[in-house]
């Protein structure tokens, strides 16, 4: 697709995304998922991880990641500028950057996560999974694999920390942490272990699988 006629179906979605409608970021993933592959393909060569572009589960769930990282951000773009993903080329991957580490030095989440975040406040652009997954069916297959995999508090914790995190919060386990009065330590160990159990039963949707990384 052409940037002219790309615009015309982006440019009413990215003002979606800007007013929070979550649904658009979904249809921006429908439409353009291939030139959101792209670019964090190429990012992967960039920071010397092949290994990982090579992987396409890698670069499609990545490509989620991408596109949660425009939608944070929407309210910045123009319709006259560049496409989005090229516009937010930085924040991509910085955000690819922080989820897979440096070439040279692995990221810790310990490390990298402030120590005192801010508390969390309620906010317009949050994603209403439970709205989603009546308009999308991955979404609704995500949340009846998590609500047989997990208890109560740990579906809380890992859909909470997953939508953090592919926002583009910095510190989504000191967020999470912070609303569940549990450490850093104990949201990976609560997400690690849904992952985990999602894994096994092999209930989830393949595109939502690949974006948890399951």
């Amino acid at each position: 697709m052409k940037n002219e006629q790309a615009m015309v179906v982006i440019a009413p979605l990215m003002k979606q995304m800007a007013d929070g409608n979550s649904e658009a970021l979904f249809e921006l993933l429908e439409h353009f998922h291939d030139d959101l592959e792209r670019v964090v393909g190429g990012i992967l060569v960039s920071i010397q991880r092949r290994d990982l572009a090579r992987s396409s589960d890698e670069v499609r769930s990545m490509a989620v990641s991408a596109a949660f990282v425009v939608f944070a951000r929407a309210t910045g773009w123009k319709p006259d500028g560049a496409l989005p993903w090229v516009w937010a080329y930085r924040s991509i991957r910085e955000e690819i950057v922080r989820q897979v580490g440096h070439p040279s030095v692995e990221l810790d989440p310990a490390r990298v996560e402030t120590p005192h975040p801010p508390a969390p406040k309620a906010d317009d652009r949050a994603i209403d999974l439970r709205d989603l997954a009546q308009r999308h069916d991955e979404v609704a297959g995500w949340l009846d694999a998590v609500e047989a995999a997990a208890s109560r508090r740990d579906r809380e914790v890992h859909l909470e920390y997953q939508v953090q995190k592919h926002l583009g919060d910095p510190s989504p386990a000191n967020t999470v942490g912070s609303m569940f009065e549990l450490t850093p330590a104990n949201v990976r160990q609560i997400d690690r272990r849904v992952r985990t159990r999602l894994q096994a039963s092999d209930a989830l949707p393949p595109r939502v699988a690949a974006g948890l990384g399951v």
